[in-house]
């Protein structure tokens, strides 16, 4: 049996996601989940056109319907699952402020904060570490995760240490870890334990690794789920290695309700 939460999915608005909303929603059903969140990405916000960025986020005309179609799916499927709205949203230095106005402006039960961009570039673009500095890449990776913890904004982190995924001497990052577990700690979110990282790294760590894992928990840092599903096969993906990682990792088994900012999730307790 897969865990009983995914708070972290995608569908087609997106533009890099295939399905509609209701399709993630039945096969969260059929994995047997009682608990799932809808949490599309959220728009690029700090550019000054609607769609600056089609096939990675969803335009800023559409975010209100989005919130809305939401709505409407939890109240369809409230006697099958509890549905949780919410929106992964960037963070994006200096400007905490208008991020907070947009996320304010839409009844969200929950958000998903996201570092995708660091030194000037994407973290999953590639080709960027053939001339970028690895260090100075990771070194504001992690200055900015650690300002997302401490924002006041966010319930969930998500996939910390993504910016892992295609670099090299990944080695040199862990010298940033124990500043972001303590901003972490300091702020109050929880952490996903994302399974993209299985998908995206082929190796057994999802996002966070296990060397942050340990860092968060000696903390006291709550963790919960997210499958990241692009697709509605993806949903629970990689449920049960995160709970045999858990249990290798001492966390005790069970989940509980924490009102983190918005609404109760589901997580982890060290």
């Amino acid at each position: 049996m897969p865990l009983p939460m995914d708070y972290h999915s995608h569908h087609r608005r997106c533009g890099h996601a295939v399905g509609e909303m209701d399709d993630y929603l039945r096969a969260a059903v059929e994995r047997g989940l009682t608990h799932f969140g809808v949490s599309d990405h959220g728009p690029a916000w700090w550019f000054p056109t609607d769609h600056e960025l089609p096939g990675t986020q969803m335009a800023k005309s559409e975010f209100a319907g989005y919130v809305r179609e939401a709505h409407e799916m939890k109240a369809r499927f409230a006697n099958r699952i509890q549905v949780s709205v919410g929106v992964e949203a960037d963070w994006i230095d200096g400007r905490g402020e208008e991020l907070r106005a947009l996320l304010d402006s839409q009844p969200l039960d929950y958000l998903l904060g996201s570092v995708h961009y660091a030194a000037g570039a994407s973290i999953f673009k590639r080709s960027r570490w053939a001339t970028d500095k690895t260090e100075d890449v990771y070194a504001d990776y992690y200055r900015l995760v650690a300002d997302a913890a401490r924002s006041g904004l966010f319930d969930i982190l998500s996939h910390l240490t993504a910016v892992e995924a295609y670099a090299p001497e990944r080695e040199s990052a862990r010298q940033f870890y124990p500043a972001v577990a303590d901003a972490v700690a300091e702020g109050g979110c929880l952490v996903e334990i994302n399974t993209s990282g299985y998908r995206k790294m082929g190796d057994d760590d999802p996002f966070p690794n296990r060397a942050m894992l340990k860092l968060l928990i000696e903390r006291g840092v709550g963790l919960t789920f997210g499958s990241d599903c692009h697709k509605p096969e993806e949903v629970a993906f990689g449920s049960e290695r995160v709970e045999a990682l858990l249990g290798e990792l001492g966390v005790k088994p069970g989940v509980q309700l924490s009102t983190v900012r918005r609404c109760p999730l589901l997580s982890f307790h060290p």
